[in-house]
């Protein structure tokens, strides 16, 4: 089985370390993993994109062809992937910083208010991407949290690892949720796609 992950959005939302938290938990559980970065022309604010793909074999391709799990954080990346991707294909956004209110009846979104949840409970944003990629842990079970918190704890030794892993596991509550609602609603045979709200 093979996993190919996008995380695209803006400089500076961590999406660097989301991709190479991700790779590196994804070793630890002896799989194939192959993983690259890149950044526009401002390393805040600018594009920032990190690809990341997980295989139980031998990887032919060290690259995302067909994305399976896109994290998308900010409204140029919705627009630029979004629309290109299949029913298979698992879309979450942060309506925060994303509209995804678009006529994309094929495209299966779910959104994350990961920004909202880091200010609620650490007073700023910052912890935003540890809580969308627990909610991407909890809903794709591409790897197990377990393995996200050991190479958080090695990997953000000196960057409040603590407040990364709770920041985290917040996002593991919120993936889990999300996934039991997207599992009971009433849908045509596949999982269903949420819209965010006017509440934001």
């Amino acid at each position: 089985m093979q996993s190919e992950v996008i995380f695209s959005g803006k400089g500076g939302q961590g999406l660097g370390v989301m991709g190479r938290i991700l790779a590196l938990a994804a070793v630890l559980e002896g799989k194939e993993v192959a993983s690259s970065a890149s950044y526009g022309g401002e390393v805040t604010g600018g594009l920032s994109e990190s690809e990341v793909v997980i295989s139980d074999e031998k990887i032919d391709f060290p690259a995302v062809l067909n994305p399976d799990v896109l994290i998308l954080l900010s409204q140029d990346s919705y627009n630029k992937y979004a629309p290109g991707v299949g029913r298979e294909a698992l879309v979450f956004c942060d309506p925060s910083f994303v509209d995804d209110r678009h006529d994309q009846e094929n495209t299966r979104v779910l959104p994350v208010h990961a920004a909202e949840k880091a200010v609620q409970n650490f007073g700023r944003g910052q912890f935003a991407n540890m809580v969308m990629l627990g909610a991407v842990v909890a809903v794709t079970n591409i790897v197990r949290p377990e393995s996200i918190i050991q190479v958080i704890s090695q990997e953000l030794e000196e960057k409040n690892p603590e407040l990364n892993e709770k920041a985290f596991k917040i996002g593991l509550d919120e993936g889990g949720q999300a996934s039991c609602n997207r599992a009971s609603d009433p849908a045509d045979g596949t999982q269903n796609s949420h819209r965010p709200t006017d509440g934001g």
